[in-house]
């Protein structure tokens, strides 16, 4: 009966139940959802984001691919349905074909997501630190006694709010504290907007030690970008505002002992922005639990695109980049074993590495809240997460929030 509702009003029941769980009550709204999403993409980021996914299609169709591992069947429902084209291993695909393949048609809302959030892993054209006593490994920074520690990135985003967080692994660590993290763009007026962030200053005492810590900087909002007349390339990027990040030593102390695994720029959520979270934990330090090296490439793919080359500092050279230009650069061997040695086994080792990611629950979080009043709250909803730690044995999760452990793994998705 629903069906037979005007679209307006399906659509506007769609974005009012909460989660937007409607889209579970039949194929016509489950496709519905994915379309909005679609919409939603356009209009947030303009039309020609099209172009820009038909650039980084290989590494997206990976990602997205990746995702399987969890959510074959609900995308199969669409892709089978529409009878959707993989182009897979298709070079210049054209944005009319890009809308109709398969591992983007049928994943708007995981597309729209990784345009919506940022994840800067480790680059070492990014970072400058005193060597050798410090290593930029090929996933992450390592910190030992360096009095120098700088580091800067140009990144597009939408208007809006969003989150600084930063993944890393506290050792002993030491001169956290005084680091500073810069967001600086130019508003609509022409005016130059800086925000700037410190971690606690008793960041030691508070982060536990040799586990991996996802730590909330702080929360920055994007206004609409400064339209300039005759500025040939502003149609391209007209939605987006350009931003310059900066993670910087400001004072005098030795710096040691920390890995940096990223910098994550992401949409509110609720566990962080209606909870009031510090920080989440893991008992593991090794890399390959928190670096998805799929979306590594994809976010590398994307960056160099949207950048434009090298040596491009104009607004005009958004979107020109050529990701080919770097292919040596990308991370195509997985680790342990799932490494690749042929085209051919390369996707059956894709998801031999994605069932290792996305399912190994063993890693469980614990969870620091910045007043003990939000604790008290998510622990009344969801359930005593310590009382999860303290189990011996593996049992049926006493606390409800993230029960297939998935939401950490992957960038925030939100809602319509």
């Amino acid at each position: 009966m629903l069906d037979n509702l005007p679209l307006e009003i399906q659509v506007r029941l769609l974005k009012l139940c909460p989660t937007s769980s409607l889209k579970y009550v039949n194929s016509h709204f489950y496709f519905l959802y994915n379309d909005l999403y679609y919409d939603k993409l356009i209009r947030v980021f303009g039309e020609d984001v099209i172009d820009i996914i038909a650039k980084v299609y290989p590494w997206l169709r990976t990602y997205i691919k990746m995702l399987d591992a969890f959510r074959q069947r609900s995308r199969e429902v669409i892709s089978t349905r529409l009878k959707l084209y993989d182009y897979k291993g298709k070079s210049g695909i054209s944005p009319s074909e890009i809308i109709h393949a398969m591992y983007v048609k049928d994943s708007w809302r995981y597309v729209y997501s990784l345009f919506k959030n940022k994840r800067l892993f480790a680059e070492y054209s990014d970072y400058k630190i005193d060597e050798p006593t410090n290593y930029v490994f090929n996933h992450y920074v390592e910190i030992n006694r360096s009095y120098l520690l700088s580091y800067n990135k140009a990144v597009w985003l939408a208007p809006g709010t969003y989150n600084l967080n930063i993944g890393l692994v506290i050792k002993s660590g030491r001169g956290l504290g005084t680091t500073k993290f810069d967001l600086k763009y130019t508003n609509e007026e022409g005016e130059v907007i800086t925000q700037t962030f410190y971690p606690p200053t008793n960041i030691n005492e508070i982060l536990p030690k040799r586990q991996f810590c996802f730590l909330k900087i702080g929360e920055f909002h994007v206004r609409e970008p400064m339209h300039c007349k005759g500025d040939e390339g502003f149609s391209r990027h007209g939605k987006l505002q350009k931003l310059e990040l900066t993670m910087e030593e400001i004072g005098l102390y030795l710096k040691s002992g920390f890995r940096i695994f990223f910098i994550d720029i992401s949409q509110p959520s609720m566990l962080f922005n209606d909870y009031d979270l510090l920080y989440y934990s893991c008992q593991e330090t090794n890399y390959k639990y928190f670096i998805n090296l799929p979306l590594k490439n994809f976010y590398k793919a994307l960056n160099h695109v949207q950048n434009g080359a090298h040596d491009a500092i104009e607004k005009r050279d958004y979107g020109t980049g050529d990701p080919n230009d770097i292919i040596d650069q990308f991370d195509n061997i997985f680790p342990d074993d799932f490494q690749s040695t042929s085209e051919e086994s390369f996707e059956e080792n894709l998801m031999g590495y994605a069932k290792f990611y996305f399912h190994n629950n063993f890693n469980r979080r614990s969870y620091k809240f910045n007043t003990i009043y939000q604790r008290r709250q998510f622990v009344n909803r969801f359930g005593d997460y310590e009382l999860d730690d303290r189990d011996n044995e593996a049992q049926k999760p006493r606390c409800s929030y993230d029960a297939r452990g998935l939401k950490w793994r992957i960038p925030i998705l939100g809602e319509l």
